[in-house]
C-alpha cells in the first residue's frame, strides 16, 4: 500500500471510529433516559398502598337501647361525650317514619363526558292515541262442511224480502261481507244467517266459516303534558345530530296556570321522548360541555334540576326533607356532628324516569364510582337527636352503661325542670351493611391497585426490552471499533515503516 492510500485509508478508519463513538454516546444517553423512566414507574409502585381489608371489629361496637313508652331510643359508646355541669351530651336515635333516602347496595359508575340519551322520536303529528281500539265484525269465510241440524249456514234469498238498511250479506271470493240493503240490491239476490235446517245447495247456499274481525281504531287524540314533565323530553337536531334539555319555549301552552299549565310538542320540532321502554329507537349524544355523570346520566344539584324543570317545588320540598331525616354524617367534630343537607347531593334521572341520588363528595372523589341512595315516601328512618345534661350510671364490673337519666322539661332559660331514667340493655353489634359497603370498597381498590401493578409491570417489561435491544446494539457498535482499532494500528505501522524508509533512503 503506497503512502497517499494508506493515509486516506487511516482518514477514513478514524472517521468511522469517531462515528461509532458517538452512536455509542447517544445509546448510552438513550439507556440512561429508559433507567430513569423504569425508576419513576418503580417508585410509583413502591408509593403505592396496597387496599387493607376491613375488620369486623371496626363496625362492632356496644349498643344500648332503653324503652320509654311506646319510644324506642338507641345509640352507641361513640355518641357519648362530655356535657354540661360535669353530665354527659348523648346523641340518642329513635325511629320515625316519614320521607327519608334508602341506601342502596352496590356501586355504580361515575364520569365526565357527554350524556347519551335513549328514547323515541316523536313530533305533535305522532304524540298522541288513536282513542280505544275494538273488534268489528265484517263478515264471515266460508265454510267447507255442510251444517247439519239447525247449525248456521248462509242461505241465498231474494232482495226484495228485505227492507232498505237491512243488514244483509254479499258473497265474493269465498267470503260474506256485511252490508246495508239497498234499492238497487232488492233486484238480486242477498245472504242472509239461517238456521231454519232446510240448507239447499242447490240454491245456493253455502256453509259459513269462521267468523272475520278487524280492530276499529278511535280518532287521534294529541296529548297533553304538565310542566313537570317538560324534562321527558330533548329537542333534536337533525343538522347536527344532537339533542339538547328542552324549556317552555319548546312548547306551547294550551290551558291552566301555575303549576297547572298543560302543553303540546310545536308543529314543525323534532323531539326525543326519553320514554324508558322497548320502544326505544334512538341513542343520540347530548350537546353542551362536559358534564359530571352517573351511571351516564347528566347529574343536577337539586337546585339546577329545579330550575330546569326536572323536579317541581313539591318535589324539591320533599327530598330536601327527606335528605334531613335522612341525618347522613358529613362530619364529626367535638363541638358536635354536620349532617349533609340538599347542597351535598347529586340528583340524575335513569332510563326508566326515576330520580336517584348520589353524595357529591363520593362522586368527586376520582374513584369512577359512588353509592348512590332512593327518595321513600313513607319509610322508617333514625332521627338523632342531641341531649345535654344527661346523667349516665355505669356497672362497676363490667364498665357498661345501665341507665340514663334524660331531661323531658325545660324552663325559659333552658335547664332542665324534669328528669325521666330509662333502663338500659347493652349488646354487642355489627353493622353489617357498613361492612358490606367497606368491603366493597376494599374490593374495588384492589381491582384498581392490580391494575396499577399490570399496568406498570407491562411498562417496565417494555422499558427493559428496549435497553436489552439497545445493549445489543452497543455491542455490536463496540465490537466494530474493536476491529477498526486494530486496523488503524496495523495502518498507522505500514505508514511508519514507509516514512522510516524513506528517511533511510534520504539519509543513505
Amino acid at each position: 500500500m503506497g503512502m497517499s492510500a494508506s493515509q486516506a485509508r487511516l482518514l477514513s478508519l478514524q472517521a468511522r471510529q469517531s462515528n461509532l463513538e458517538y452512536q455509542g454516546q447517544q445509546i448510552n444517553q438513550e439507556r440512561t433516559i429508559l433507567s430513569q423512566q423504569c425508576t419513576a414507574l418503580y417508585n410509583s409502585l413502591l408509593s403505592m398502598t396496597v387496599p387493607t381489608p376491613p375488620s369486623t371489629s371496626d363496625f362492632t361496637s356496644i349498643q344500648y337501647t332503653g324503652q320509654n313508652g311506646a319510644t324506642t331510643y338507641s345509640f352507641n359508646a361513640s355518641d357519648v361525650k362530655p356535657g354540661s355541669d360535669g353530665n354527659y351530651c348523648v346523641t340518642l336515635g329513635t325511629t320515625e317514619y316519614g320521607q327519608s333516602l334508602n341506601k342502596n347496595s352496590g356501586y355504580v359508575t361515575t364520569s365526565s363526558g357527554t350524556e347519551t340519551i335513549h328514547g323515541k322520536f316523536v313530533t305533535r303529528e305522532t304524540y298522541g292515541s288513536q282513542g280505544a281500539g275494538s273488534q268489528e265484525t265484517i263478515g264471515y269465510k266460508e265454510g267447507t262442511t255442510d251444517p247439519t241440524g239447525n247449525a248456521q249456514y248462509m242461505k241465498k234469498v231474494p232482495g226484495s224480502n228485505y227492507n232498505v238498511g237491512d243488514t244483509v250479506y254479499f258473497y265474493q271470493g269465498g267470503q260474506f261481507t256485511a252490508v246495508k240493503m239497498t234499492e238497487t240490491m232488492k233486484s238480486g239476490f242477498v245472504y242472509v244467517i239461517s238456521t231454519d235446517g232446510a240448507y239447499d245447495k242447490a240454491n245456493g247456499d253455502k256453509p259459513m266459516g269462521e267468523k272475520i274481525q278487524t280492530t276499529v281504531d278511535g280518532d287521534f287524540e294529541e296529548k297533553t303534558i304538565a310542566k313537570s314533565a317538560l324534562g321527558n323530553f330533548y329537542v333534536y337536531d337533525s343538522a347536527s345530530g344532537t339533542v339538547r334539555s328542552s324549556n317552555e319555549d319548546d312548547f306551547e301552552q294550551v290551558t291552566g296556570s301555575g303549576s297547572t299549565i298543560e302543553y303540546k310538542l310545536k308543529s314543525g320540532v323534532t323531539y326525543l321522548w326519553k320514554n324508558g321502554t322497548t320502544e326505544d329507537s334512538a341513542s343520540i349524544a347530548g350537546s353542551g360541555d362536559s358534564n359530571t355523570l352517573i351511571s351516564g346520566k347528566t347529574a343536577y344539584t337539586l337546585k339546577d334540576a329545579l330550575a330546569k324543570g326536572i323536579i317541581n317545588q313539591t318535589d324539591y320540598d320533599g327530598y330536601k326533607t327527606a335528605i334531613e331525616n335522612a341525618q347522613i354524617l358529613e362530619s364529626s367534630t367535638a363541638a358536635g356532628k354536620n349532617y349533609c343537607d340538599e347542597e351535598d347531593f347529586y340528583l340524575y334521572v335513569d332510563d326508566n324516569n326515576k330520580i336517584h341520588f348520589a353524595l357529591i363528595s363520593d362522586v368527586n372523589d376520582n374513584s369512577g364510582a359512588a353509592v348512590t341512595y332512593d327518595y321513600i315516601a313513607n319509610g322508617a328512618y333514625t332521627k338523632n337527636t342531641e341531649y345535654d345534661n344527661t346523667q349516665l350510671e355505669f356497672d362497676p364490673a363490667t364498665g357498661r352503661i345501665t341507665s340514663m337519666t334524660i331531661p323531658t322539661t325545660y324552663d325559659a332559660d333552658g335547664k332542665p325542670l324534669t328528669y325521666t331514667t330509662i333502663d338500659l340493655e347493652a349488646k354487642t353489634v355489627t353493622d353489617e351493611a357498613a361492612y358490606q359497603d367497606a368491603y366493597n370498597q376494599y374490593e374495588y381498590e384492589t381491582y384498581l391497585y392490580d391494575q396499577k401493578n399490570k399496568e406498570i409491570n407491562a411498562k417496565t417489561e417494555v422499558i427493559q426490552q428496549e435497553d436489552k435491544n439497545l445493549e445489543l446494539k452497543l455491542q455490536r457498535l463496540d465490537n466494530e471499533r474493536t476491529q477498526i482499532t486494530t486496523e488503524i494500528e496495523a495502518v498507522e505501522k505500514v505508514i511508519n515503516d514507509n516514512i522510516e524508509a524513506s528517511y533511510k533512503t534520504f539519509s543513505g
